[in-house]
């Protein structure tokens, strides 16, 4: 099976959801946990998280449901192809996260922002579902942002956070994602060098990633290896985007990852992941935390429609 011993498993309960304020007596080691894992190989699980499984479950039941619909019934749900809006249904091979290298990703996806209540009307509980679920990532999501700023030493450890204030709001670009990684068939004719996903590093802050049982995502190590993120039951699995990296000049570590072809036996198997990626305001602008300009300065936005003009 996979090798996780480099992806470390970090206790999240000091500051779990479930608390109201973080435990004295084992805050400063998950500060330090989550920072050692994130200036190393830039991702971690995180256990004892406070995200109910039920929340993590519907998504993936209603997104089953949804992925479903025949093409032409989920294409009425289309996300906006000159990225006006990052809300919407992504089709099979629309995306390319490695286009110097492979084809179009063999996979889809429904992306979510907060604020849009488009509703498939044909999986009615699907955005509901997706929003409940996106509330509890935010949560969690703004006491990592904390722990973080902490572990950086920053002179207000709340900066992360309070850019990331209007998350679920217009003025910011937080999206939930539904991920489906449908059956290889034997009637699939791949491209030459097509995987699941590309490699590639996320875009913004941070991304939490809730997997099913499938597996085939890997994580390239300082080595050049690729390492699999073995799904770990009752983690999310956490890792740095590339804002944020930029944003701590190189401090905190935005790594390569992507999701492989199964090997024979699995091909026929679907695989299913949720994602929440973080951003800053669309407004807000990221500057070097050091003060050093090593990156000029960016809107949370212009950084963000960047990457979508690549990637789309």
């Amino acid at each position: 099976m996979a090798n996780v011993a480099e992806i470390p498993v970090v206790d999240f309960s000091a500051y779990s959801l479930d608390r109201e304020s973080a435990d004295p007596d084992e805050f400063q080691k998950l500060i330090s946990d989550v920072h050692n894992a994130f200036t190393t190989i830039g991702f971690t699980y995180l256990k004892n998280h406070g995200i109910s499984k039920t929340s993590i479950e519907n998504v993936f039941k209603h997104s089953k449901t949804f992925f479903e619909l025949p093409v032409e019934v989920k294409k009425k749900y289309a996300r906006a192809k000159d990225s006006s809006s990052n809300h919407g249904y992504v089709g099979i091979e629309v995306e390319t996260l490695n286009p110097a290298e492979r084809p179009g990703d063999y996979k889809e996806a429904f992306n979510c922002l907060r604020f849009n209540d488009k509703v498939p009307d044909e999986v009615p509980v699907f955005i509901p579902s997706l929003h409940e679920l996106y509330d509890k990532c935010t949560e969690l999501t703004n006491r990592l942002l904390e722990v973080m700023g902490r572990g950086l030493n920053l002179e207000d450890p709340l900066l992360f956070v309070k850019a990331n204030k209007n998350a679920g709001q217009p003025e910011n670009l937080t999206t939930m994602r539904s991920l489906h990684y449908p059956p290889i068939g034997d009637d699939v004719i791949l491209k030459p060098n097509q995987i699941r996903c590309g490699e590639h590093s996320d875009y913004g802050s941070v991304t939490l990633l809730f997997q099913d049982n499938m597996g085939g995502l890997e994580v390239k190590t300082k080595d050049g290896d690729f390492i699999s993120a073995t799904p770990i039951e009752g983690t999310v699995l956490v890792n740095i985007g590339d804002l944020m990296q930029r944003w701590t000049t190189d401090k905190l570590v935005s790594n390569v990852h992507r999701v492989i072809i199964p090997e024979s036996e699995n091909r026929q198997s679907t695989r299913q992941s949720i994602a929440y990626f973080s951003h800053p305001d669309t407004n807000f602008v990221v500057k070097c935390i050091d003060g050093s300009d090593k990156y000029p300065p960016i809107t949370g936005g212009d950084y963000l429609r960047q990457r979508f003009e690549v990637t789309y």
